[in-house]
């Protein structure tokens, strides 16, 4: 019996290694027949309907192929766009530093040149007049808190105490003049700027030193308008494709989408290759389908399919001799199974035959006993 077993189990995984080799085998039959086909017969004929399933598979493929590309280069592209909006925004804070250092120094040379009294004084003092108190009062508070620490720096250190209060002091003093200067170089930043925005630079003929930094100046401003301009498109492309993404999902989830929609259409355009593959190799084919369209793809079959059908319908043979091999060992396993069920039912009948007989003979001595009390009875009532 496990001899038997074990060739069941044998037979069914050949047939299931068959099975598969014949899956794949019907299934290029039919692609090759499909393919071979292509535009050359009408879709809409009855015998080759299966040919508009497959062109609309076809394209249904291509469509999500096509549409993947489109997302992966719009991907690509919005990786390109974050580098260039990362790159132009490190231009741009390069560019706004430079700025900030041009105003400054432009502004410190127009007040300088506003004090010195030279020929264009008076148009650079009429310019620096709106900032002139406040440029003097900031100058002077840090001219006095420098000399002031420079004084303190002098200083005698004396005891522990006397070394603590000095080092405070000194603290408050770095601290106060830096907040003097940050101010001082704020406001001369902010007249340099408007300096450098004024629309001409006639007026100041013979200061050569601030037209040239001034024009150095106006041509960094135009390298910052220009890296603002591009940071703007840069930033409205990326917005765009960042929409586009957001209704379906993200780029991620929208792929993923197109590719599951992919592998379902390619499982049932299988499921047609091997439809028209068993139906033109005569394996398992309908007993229903009209003669018609079993002509149909019969006249579809090219000579270099003979090889691939041969060979489908000796795979067929194969499991079909799988099947009565299978399905003769398993009546074998059966009829014994039977067989011992019968015989397990009369050692039952035989063992219960025993256990009445041994019941008969009980009786028959119980029955012998009552006659023999019934024989005593009766003689002892005589000696009564």
């Amino acid at each position: 019996m496990d001899d038997r077993k074990r060739q069941i189990n044998e037979a069914e995984q050949r047939k299931r290694e068959q099975l598969a080799l014949l899956d794949a085998a019907l299934s290029r039959i039919g692609e090759a027949i499909l393919e071979r086909t292509g535009d050359s017969h009408d879709g809409d004929d009855p015998a080759f309907a299966d040919l508009a399933a497959y062109r609309r598979f076809r394209g249904d493929i291509a469509g999500s192929q096509d549409a993947i590309a489109g997302a992966e280069e719009q991907m690509r592209r919005l990786k390109e766009l974050e580098e260039g909006i990362a790159a132009r925004e490190c231009e741009s804070g390069l560019c706004a530093r430079d700025l900030s250092a041009m105003y400054g120094k432009l502004g410190k040379l127009l007040f300088e040149e506003a004090a010195a009294g030279g020929e264009s004084a008076g148009a650079y003092e009429e310019f620096c007049a709106p900032f002139r108190g406040q440029a003097d009062e900031l100058a002077s508070k840090v001219q006095s808190l420098e000399d002031r620490l420079a004084g303190l720096e002098q200083r005698e250190k004396g005891n522990v105490f006397a070394w603590i209060g000095k080092s405070a002091q000194g603290l408050v003093l770095r601290s106060f003049l830096g907040k003097a200067q940050e101010n001082l170089e704020q406001l001369r930043r902010s007249a340099g700027e408007r300096f450098s925005r004024r629309g001409s630079r006639s007026l100041f003929p013979e200061t050569a030193a601030i037209d040239a930094l001034r024009a150095e100046t106006e041509r960094r401003q135009e390298d910052a308008l220009t890296i603002a301009q591009d940071l703007a498109l840069l930033i409205d492309e990326k917005r765009g494709i960042s929409d586009g993404f957001a209704a379906d999902g993200g780029p991620v989830r929208f792929i993923q989408a197109l590719r599951n929609s992919i592998a379902h259409t390619q499982s049932e355009l299988r499921v047609l290759f091997m439809r028209i593959g068993a139906e033109a190799a005569g394996v398992d084919a309908l007993g229903d389908e009209p003669a018609e369209r079993r002509e149909a793809v019969l006249s579809l079959v090219a000579p270099e399919d003979r090889e691939g059908i041969e060979a489908a319908a000796r795979m067929g043979r194969t499991i079909r001799d799988c099947d009565v091999v299978v399905g003769k060992l398993k009546a074998s396993l059966a009829i014994d199974d039977e067989k011992s069920k019968i015989e397990k039912c009369r050692r039952q009948i035989g063992e219960k035959r025993d256990r009445i007989a041994q019941a008969e003979r009980n009786i028959a001595a119980l029955e012998e006993a009552i006659r023999e009390s019934e024989t005593a009875i009766g003689n002892l009532r005589q000696m009564l």
